[in-house]
């Protein structure tokens, strides 16, 4: 990525053979995180463990047959949710598996990226809550009981990505000013 290209030099060195070889060496800020590899492991864990769950809820909150899901209103932030689950899933298994200092654009691709997705997330899925409530209060007629079904699926998920954020908010990631590690 282009922001990132900054971080980076390359180098030419001759290889076995004696030609040109180029070779694209970091010399940018490294990073290190404040868990163990223990909790590192945990913490990976607990995040894929939270990530299916979204994805599950979210799957079948689209089959339940309401009729708000017909509403532009509740539809539309229910759909757009896809993207941000997305990043998140990149993210999630972008996560490091080895305690070491990292470099900007691996902190910048996967920690920092699980934030941006799960903020967005939330407030998308809150979106798709009130259209709810509001179709709910005013415009629902018949089988309430879908509805609040499906409105128990969306607040299941505002509760997961919500768990997201805070497991995100107690890791700190601490920019080191030695570059002695690779």
């Amino acid at each position: 990525m282009k922001r990132y290209a900054d971080d980076y030099e390359v180098v030419v060195k001759k290889d076995s053979k004696g030609r040109d070889k180029k070779i694209a060496v970091y010399r940018g800020i490294y990073f290190e995180i404040t868990l163990s590899q223990e909790q590192l492991n945990k913490y990976r864990v607990f995040n894929l463990f939270l990530l299916f769950s979204i994805i599950i809820v979210h799957m079948v909150g689209g089959f339940v047959a309401n009729q708000g899901m017909y509403q532009f209103y509740i539809v539309l932030p229910y759909v757009l949710t896809f993207l941000p689950i997305y990043l998140l899933t990149v993210g999630i298994f972008r996560l490091p598996k080895e305690k070491r200092l990292f470099r900007r654009d691996e902190v910048g691709l996967s920690f920092k990226r699980m934030k941006t997705a799960t903020i967005i997330f939330l407030i998308l899925s809150g979106i798709g809550i009130v259209g709810e409530i509001v179709f709910l209060i005013w415009f629902a007629k018949e089988n309430l009981t879908l509805e609040i079904v499906f409105l128990g699926l969306l607040l299941l998920e505002l509760m997961a990505g919500y768990l997201l954020l805070r497991l995100r908010q107690s890791l700190q990631i601490e920019q080191k000013d030695d570059k002695s590690e690779k």
